[in-house]
């Protein structure tokens, strides 16, 4: 028992933990590095926008752009990054 617990916590500490801090700092990068009117979109949280422009940037084929867009949703929160997943599938 004190094994499994033992190997768990390692596995958390020099596996996840590290993964989580290194995808945290690239999403921050990316909203950092986003247009101003992006930024206030998702401060903002404006979905069905987002969705919009993220759909419009796939059918001008601008996929980096969108990318950055997309994991400078992701630092916002999970959850709204979800939202606008949905939204944009429904449109796209």
């Amino acid at each position: 028992m004190w094994i499994v617990l033992i190997l768990g916590l390692l596995v958390y500490f020099f596996l996840i933990k590290p993964f989580l801090q290194k995808r945290k700092a690239h999403n921050l990068y990316s909203y950092l590095a986003v247009p101003e009117e992006v930024k206030v979109l998702i401060d903002q949280e404006e979905v069905f926008e987002l969705a919009e422009l993220l759909v419009e940037l796939e059918l001008d084929r601008k996929y980096e752009l969108a990318k950055l867009i997309l994991d400078a949703i992701a630092s916002k929160s999970f959850g709204f990054s979800r939202r606008v997943d949905r939204i944009e599938m429904k449109c796209g």
